[in-house]
């Protein structure tokens, strides 16, 4: 093969590595934010119940 197509193919394999990567971080990134969110909302809940059960005993 003509070197410029070495060169053209290992310039599309490191281009098409690098956005791999870009993509595994961005999906790495949603899956932490998902986590934080689902703890955010169990902790949201364990508020609303403790505040609903101090309601009930004020009655």
């Amino acid at each position: 093969m003509i070197p410029e197509v070495w060169e053209w193919l290992a310039g599309q394999i490191i281009v098409g590595a690098a956005i791999w990567g870009g993509i595994r971080a961005d999906i790495r990134g949603i899956h932490h934010r998902q986590d934080q969110l689902g703890k955010s909302i169990t902790e949201a809940h364990q508020r609303i119940d403790r505040l609903l059960e101090k309601g009930r005993h004020e009655d």
